[in-house]
C-alpha cells in the first residue's frame, strides 16, 4: 500500500461505531472472577483513541453487551474493542469475542480461538514447539532447576523458581494447571507484533528487554518485581531477521491478525552477555519462548507504548507511525494501534486496497 492509500483508508474509518466492552468490577456472576482488571485510565485511553479517529464510542460492560446482543437491542456496531481480560477461568475470555462473532462484528484484538488458545500457556508452548521455536524443557515438579507458571494467569502471578512440593494426591491435578519448565539463565524479553497497513502483514516491533539492575542472569520478572516495577530497567533491543520470520509465522498460526506480544527468555551466562544484547540484534538460537499474550495492555508506560516510541527510521513500522503522527490531530499510541487493528479487518489480506 502506498502512503496516500494508507491515509485514505484511515479517513474511510471516520464515523464508524466502536463498542468498547470492559469489565464491570462488581459483577457477581459465578465463574466470572478476575485476578486483574483494567482500570478507568485504560478505558479512557481507548475512548480517546476512538475520538481521534473521528469514530463514535459505545461503552458497555461485558454483561450488558452480551445481553443486548442476544436481545437484538444493540445499535449498529462496526468494531468491538474487547477489554474483558484477567479472567481466572480462561473459558470466560471467549465471552466477548464469541458474541462478536455471533453478530458478525470484528473483535479487536482477536477472535475467541486466538484469545483462548493464546492465553493457555500449555497450548501456546506446544504450538511454539511445533513451529520450531526454542522452548524450555518441561521438568518434573521435584526438579530444582525449574520455574513454574500457571497455565491460565498473566501479570507474572504465581511465577516461582524452584521445585514444587505437592502431595501425591495433588500432582495429577496440577499437571493441568501449572507449566514447570527448565529455568533459562539470561534476561526476560517481550516483543510486540502489530499489523502494518503499509506492508499488509504482521510486523515485529523493537523488543523490550528487562535489564536486571544487579546484572545477574538468574534474575527473572516475578510477581513482586512486576507489580512493584523494581529491580530492572527496560531497554529497547532489536531482534534478528530470522527471529522476525519465526515470530510472524508463529503469530499467524495462533490466529493473530491485529496485534499481540511474545514473551521469551534470552539465554545469557553473565552480565557482559546481557550488555552485549543492547548493541546487536538478538539471534534466534538465543531465544526461548515462554508465552504469547493475545490481549496485551496498550497503555502509556507499558511495553507496547515503549516499543513504538523507540522506533527508528530504519524500522518498517516507523513510516506508518510517522504518517499517523503527522496527519492525525493529537495522535496517541492507542489511536495508532486501534487504526492498524481496524485496517487489518478492512484491507484485503492479499492484494492492494
Amino acid at each position: 500500500m502506498i502512503q496516500q492509500e494508507y491515509l485514505d483508508a484511515i479517513c474511510a474509518l471516520h464515523g464508524k461505531t466502536i463498542a468498547i466492552v470492559y469489565i464491570y468490577a462488581n459483577d457477581d456472576a459465578k465463574g466470572y472472577g478476575h485476578y486483574d482488571i483494567w482500570g478507568s485510565d485504560l478505558i479512557s485511553d481507548w475512548v480517546q483513541a476512538v475520538g481521534e479517529l473521528r469514530c463514535v464510542p459505545l461503552i458497555l460492560d461485558a454483561r450488558t453487551f452480551v445481553h443486548k446482543a442476544m436481545n437484538k437491542s444493540l445499535p449498529v456496531i462496526d468494531f468491538v474493542v474487547n477489554l474483558n481480560n484477567g479472567n481466572i477461568d480462561i473459558s470466560t475470555l471467549g465471552l466477548v469475542p464469541s458474541t462478536s462473532a455471533f453478530l458478525g462484528i470484528p473483535c479487536i484484538p482477536g477472535n475467541a480461538v486466538a484469545t483462548l488458545t493464546g492465553e493457555n500457556k500449555l497450548i501456546s508452548n506446544l504450538v511454539a514447539f511445533a513451529k520450531h521455536l526454542n522452548v524450555p524443557k518441561e521438568l518434573d515438579f521435584s526438579s530444582p532447576y525449574g520455574i513454574s507458571r500457571p497455565i491460565a494467569y498473566g501479570s507474572s502471578i504465581d511465577v516461582k523458581k524452584g521445585p514444587l512440593n505437592f502431595d501425591n494426591h495433588y500432582c495429577e491435578d496440577y499437571n493441568h494447571k501449572i507449566l514447570y519448565q527448565e529455568f533459562i539463565s539470561g534476561v526476560d524479553m517481550t516483543t510486540p507484533i502489530i499489523f502494518n497497513p503499509l506492508l499488509n502483514e504482521l510486523d515485529v516491533l523493537p523488543a523490550i528487554m528487562y535489564y536486571p539492575k544487579n546484572g545477574n542472569p538468574e534474575w527473572f520478572l516475578g510477581e513482586v518485581e512486576k507489580s512493584s516495577h523494581e529491580g530492572y530497567e527496560k531497554k529497547a533491543v532489536r531482534v534478528s531477521t530470522e527471529v522476525k520470520k519465526y515470530y510472524q509465522d508463529f503469530a499467524r498460526t495462533m490466529g493473530i491478525d491485529t496485534y499481540c506480544r511474545i514473551d521469551a527468555r534470552v539465554k545469557c551466562t553473565d552480565e557482559a552477555d546481557i550488555i552485549a544484547l543492547l548493541n546487536r540484534p538478538v539471534e534466534f538460537e538465543e531465544i526461548f519462548f515462554l508465552e504469547i499474550n493475545p490481549m496485551p495492555t496498550i497503555k502509556s508506560g507499558i511495553n507496547f507504548h515503549t516499543s513504538i516510541l523507540s522506533l527508528k527510521d530504519d524500522d518498517h513500522f516507523f513510516k506508518c507511525k510517522d504518517l499517523y503522527w503527522n496527519n492525525i490531530h493529537n495522535p496517541t499510541v492507542n489511536g495508532l494501534v486501534l487504526s492498524c487493528a481496524m485496517l487489518a479487518h478492512t484491507i484485503p489480506k492479499y492484494g492492494k486496497l
